[in-house]
């Protein structure tokens, strides 16, 4: 399965990886812009800070509680995106794509959230 699969799926789980190497798996919303996936979270999130720290990251498509493995993993590299243009690009898509829960659920100032770009490795 190809990165831009999972830019149609409603959710994947992403896994990150502490610096032990031991995986964390949280079920998110996902959109693809070109040639990479986003992902926004709060931005104390410990996803965050384990992106930052080893950027390994592996992702499959799930359910809205990341019980089920509905696909094949990928493994990408993640990074926190710092360009305010390209953060608010992929703010504003997830928002159209997720509609009014999205709005509900990142209610608060954009400075709040995290975006995360996973790439192909």
């Amino acid at each position: 399965m190809s990165l831009n699969n999972f830019s149609t799926m409603q959710y994947i789980n992403l896994i990150t990886y502490r610096r032990d190497n031991t995986p964390v798996s949280t079920a998110v919303w996902v959109v693809g812009i070109k040639d990479a996936l986003y992902v926004t979270t709060r931005k104390e999130a410990g996803k965050v800070k384990r992106i930052r720290n080893n950027g390994k990251a592996t992702i499959h498509e799930t359910n809205q509680s990341g019980s089920l493995k509905l696909s094949e993993d990928l493994n990408l590299r993640g990074f926190i995106v710092d360009d305010q243009v390209e953060k608010k690009e992929a703010i504003a898509t997830i928002k159209k794509k997720y509609g009014l829960t999205a709005k509900m659920m990142m209610k608060g100032p954009d400075e709040n959230r995290a975006i995360i770009k996973l790439v192909s490795e």
